[in-house]
């Protein structure tokens, strides 16, 4: 921005001493700018809605408009609330919704920033449909649309199949951005009814259709290739940078050939192509990738060329702003022309503003789409003069200062200069580099005796002001850059009743799988907002801590992890695909039964989130995605997880843009520990959760720092669970320790015949759980055990010491012979409410083991049963034998008889001992009580006794077979 000598006039030195609590010696001719401007919203009628607004120079307010309409501070009529440059809609209603804009201003000027729309969150009914049946050739893909209802934002899609909803890809199921269904390599097992439902992901409306579609699987032996999906010709319009995908779904006997092409050349010569089964992915869409794109389906059956659909494709843009000034300042009664190029698609709409104030065409004013000219400027046309566009996708606008003098002042010359605002431009920072880079241990150094002006006004006030609130980082936590990284940040609050800011303190270091590095630690001006990061390796991650300095000492931590850009791979394709394309350029292969999972995958887990300060009850979650498994990014969810209580992970926030990498999280509550992590989210489905933050404590009290607890834990009970395992309970009291809220416990243990303190090991109890289980420890010794509490500030002293010997190995026994059941378990907590570090190996009890266990239970039961069954069916044969001998029957008789048994030893029966009655059973035998099997082919008359009628029971007194 071009800025002109100053003048020395009266009410700069009025203005000073109106603003000396605010930094008042800041230049107040400086044109004030919108850093970070606010983002529209959709929103759920009652829901509350927050936009943030940032100005330079940071000590300004910002105030709001509504439809244009100036907002006096807060309003309780509305449920509108503005503090410090931030609007919240309390309620969203109908009269809340619009148009929001803040204003920055100073002496200067104003300045608006572009419009915010805020609207309502609504999910129309599906419209009234019948049941389509679909037939697909099998091996082909099949295609079930689904006509989602409007929606806004748009509607997500779900599908029910085979009884189960389907929210996203997954097997052979596809869902596409447009709603659709696609089936790859469609069997009779996919068969059935399909129906789709939408999702509203702010009002959490879920709707579903009234109508199913139901899908055929045929068997043909030759069919000519046809396009089933689109059905016609497609027009689609997609903003500049967005991915885009054209579907285009083919069937026939054999499966055909699809090929792409655009304005009638084949796409192979395009890098940013690629083929999702067959349909076309273009990752990041610029202007040039407008214009008609032709599919065409061939198998070598029919005609060929009859297969063939268009799309046609058109790239919105959203405007950028430049503005051409021949003289900042300009004599009075001359002509002021400013210029403003604007670009976009479709061409954007201009306004032009002076001081945040919409100007309109008069005599004076000539108004144009790409001009402004103010013909006999006076010295009430100074002022901020912007030029705003904004169309269907976007909004820009770019400023320039307009200054008079009067005629005769000799003017310093300016040369025509090219002002883009489009992305405002950050307080540039002083050349060369001052700043002495340290390392060391951990922790903030000394500052710098040329980074510590003498400020009187610390004299005797270091216990009178508050420390200083984190800085708020600006800058992406991804670069492109391989070897430096620009940080960027601005005050939090600045000026007012806190005490001025006398420098920075940044460190930084590498992130490594097990450890870091020493901190590389900088010294910084209070007036510079800008510092250069150098000697960085490629492709890795960096954390950032950072925090200023007042006369009150070291302020609030602000923290911050970006990971460097890679050196350039030669890119490496998969064999099968390189063969496709030597052999046909435009050609993919529709063939395919599966998606190529070596390439298409759900994304990969993004690295470890970072967790700073926002407000008293609200955190911002910065994160970097990591690989896209082949398919870009659609959207980030963020979870938590409260450390005090044992639970799941709960979802915060979803449906965040693949263009944010931080989020704010609000309402959380005062004096609780949170952990935060992230999933990343593609076409495939959704990533593994990123590993979990540190733990995050929500101050119970504003703008205190905590400082570490004093006195430790009381370690109340130990015991020995089993040869390898210990327990132990202990009790805090968080009134000795000025109820200074702690992260959690350290447990530390080691052989009691141990000197050596590096022989402790170390366990991790999060929250404030008051028992831990110690495992993977050696039968039969004992162990001192001592504890610590800890929180963001250090940890404490050490508890008392505690002494417990493992219980000795069990002798294994004889071979073969199980060990007796264990009548009474130790008592231990809950299983689901055990909760161990990673790494401890615990084994607990799972929710999942109680099938198992109601099976066993039956089956013992069984077992038992028929064990004491056994000893009355033997006293039933006895009985049965003894009447039988009484009848006088001869046992050689019966002994001769051709009747043929088999013999199976009733002890190999569960339970019943060895000496037992052998157990008999027939060919066709009929079951007796004693458990003997007769053959039904043996009637009386062939043992030799005629008249005798045929028994219904077998003699107990058979000891052999015939």
């Amino acid at each position: 921005m071009m800025t002109t000598r100053r003048e020395k006039r009266p009410a700069v030195t009025l203005a000073c001493l109106l603003l000396a609590t605010a930094g008042c010696f800041a230049d107040l001719n400086q044109v004030p700018q919108v850093t970070v401007q606010p983002s529209s919203t959709v929103q759920k009628l009652g829901g509350t809605v927050i936009l943030g607004c940032v100005v330079e120079p940071p000590w300004m307010n910002a105030t709001w408009r509504l439809n244009g309409k100036e907002l006096n501070g807060s309003d309780d009529a509305l449920g509108i609330l503005i503090t410090r440059g931030t609007l919240v809609v309390t309620a969203l209603n109908n009269h809340t919704v619009g148009r929001y804009q803040c204003v920055a201003r100073m002496p200067a000027g104003a300045v608006a920033s572009v419009p915010a729309t805020v609207t309502l969150a609504n999910l129309q009914d599906f419209k009234l449909d019948v049941q389509h049946v679909i037939e697909v050739d099998e091996g082909n893909t099949a295609v079930i649309a689904c006509h989602l209802p409007e929606s806004h934002p748009k509607a997500q899609v779900r599908y029910s199949v085979k009884q189960e909803w389907l929210e996203a890809s997954r097997d052979n199921y596809l869902i596409m951005p447009s709603g659709n269904l696609q089936i790859v390599n469609a069997s009779r097992e996919d068969e059935g009814t399909y129906k789709c439902a939408a999702y509203n992901p702010v009002t959490q409306e879920v709707k579903t259709s009234g109508s199913s579609d139901r899908l055929r699987v045929r068997r043909s032996t030759a069919e000519a290739a046809r396009i089933i999906y689109p059905p016609e010709a497609q027009t689609i319009i997609v903003t500049k940078g967005q991915s885009l995908i054209l579907e285009c779904v083919a069937s026939g006997i054999p499966p055909p050939r699809v090929t792409w092409a655009k304005d009638g050349s084949s796409v192979a010569g395009y890098n940013k192509t690629r083929f999702l089964l067959s349909n076309l992915l273009i990752d990041a869409t610029s202007e040039e990738d407008s214009g008609t794109y032709r599919c065409m389906a061939d198998n070598g059956v029919g005609e060929p060329g009859a297969a063939v659909i268009l799309y046609n494709v058109q790239v919105f843009e959203p405007p950028e702003v430049t503005m051409e000034l021949s003289q900042l300042v300009i004599p009075w009664g001359q002509s002021a022309k400013l210029t403003c190029e604007v670009r976009g698609n479709p061409p954007p709409s201009v306004l032009w503003l002076r001081n945040a104030v919409p100007l309109a065409s008069s005599q004076r004013l000539r108004l144009s789409r790409r001009a402004l000219r103010v013909v006999s400027v006076g010295p009430e046309d100074e002022g901020v003069y912007q030029c705003m566009a904004e169309n269907e996708v976007g909004s820009a606008h770019a400023v320039v200062q307009l200054r008079t003098a009067r005629p005769g002042t000799t003017l310093r010359p300016w040369r025509d200069a090219k002002l883009d605002t489009a992305t405002p431009p950050m307080p540039p920072s002083r050349p060369g580099s001052p700043e002495p880079m340290l390392r060391g241990r951990p922790g903030l150094p000394k500052p710098l005796t040329s980074m510590q002006p003498a400020s009187p006004q610390c004299a005797g006030e270091k216990g009178q002001v508050a420390p200083a609130e984190a800085p708020i980082i600006l800058s992406s936590p991804r670069t492109s850059k391989t070897d430096s990284y620009e940080l960027v940040w601005r005050p939090r609050h600045e000026g007012g009743s806190r005490a001025p800011i006398l420098y920075y303190v940044v460190k930084h270091r590498k992130q490594v799988t097990n450890s870091s590095d020493n901190w590389t630690v900088s010294s910084i001006a209070a007036n510079q907002h800008r510092l250069t990061l150098t000697r960085l390796d490629p492709g890795s991650l960096y954390e950032v801590e950072m925090a200023a300095y007042n006369c009150a000492g070291e302020g609030q931590t602000a923290m911050v992890t970006f990971r460097t850009g890679r050196r350039p791979k030669p890119e490496i394709m998969a064999s099968k695909e390189q063969q496709i394309q030597r052999d046909d350029p435009g050609a993919s292969p529709q063939s395919s039964s599966q998606p190529d999972h070596g390439r298409l995958s759900p994304p990969e887990a993004p690295d470890r989130p970072t967790i700073s300060m926002a407000s008293e009850t609200s955190v911002y979650v910065t994160w970097i995605p990591r690989g896209n498994g082949g398919f870009p990014i659609q959207s980030f969810r963020v979870e938590y997880k409260k450390l005090k209580k044992v639970g799941d992970w709960i979802l915060a926030t979803s449906a965040i843009p693949p263009s944010r990498l931080s989020v704010e999280i609000t309402g959380l509550e005062k004096g609780t520990s949170y952990k935060f992590r992230v999933r990343a989210l593609n076409m495939l489905g959704e990533s593994e959760p990123s590993a979990p933050s540190r733990p995050y404590v929500v101050s119970s009290y504003s703008g205190r720092v905590y400082e570490r607890p004093v006195a430790g834990p009381y370690i109340t009970f130990t015991d020995a669970v089993n040869e390898t395992t210990i327990m132990l309970k202990w009790m805090y009291i968080p009134a000795s320790n000025n109820n200074t809220p702690i992260h959690g416990f350290y447990i530390y243990y080691r052989p009691t015949d141990s000197d050596n303190d590096s022989d402790y090991k170390k366990d991790m109890v999060e929250g404030d759980r008051y028992w831990h289980s110690i495992s993977h420890l050696q039968p039969e010794t004992s162990y001192d055990i001592k504890m610590q509490c800890f929180n963001e500030g250090g940890e404490s002293e050490f508890s008392n010491v505690m002494i417990c010997e493992t219980k000795a190995r069990k002798s294994s026994g004889h071979p073969g012979r199980l060990p007796p059941p264990t009548l009474a378990p130790p008592q231990l907590p809950p299983p689901e409410t055990i909760e161990r570090p990673v790494g401890t190996g615990a084994m607990v009890a799972r929710s999942s083991d109680l099938p198992y266990l109601i099976v066993g239970v039956v089956l013992g039961s069984v077992v038992l049963i028929i064990v004491a069954f056994i000893p009355f069916c033997l006293w039933r044969a006895w009985s049965k034998q003894k009447h039988t001998t009484d009848l006088g029957f001869p046992r050689s008789a019966l002994l001769s008889s051709s009747c043929q048994y088999t013999m199976v030893p009733l002890g190999g029966l569960p339970g019943h001992r060895a000496s037992g009655q052998p157990y008999l059973s027939g060919t066709s035998g009929r079951a007796c009580a004693n458990g003997i099997h007769v053959n039904r082919g043996c009637p009386a008359a062939a043992m030799g006794y005629p008249g005798l009628k045929p028994q219904q029971h077998c003699p107990g007194a058979l000891r052999q077979v015939t």
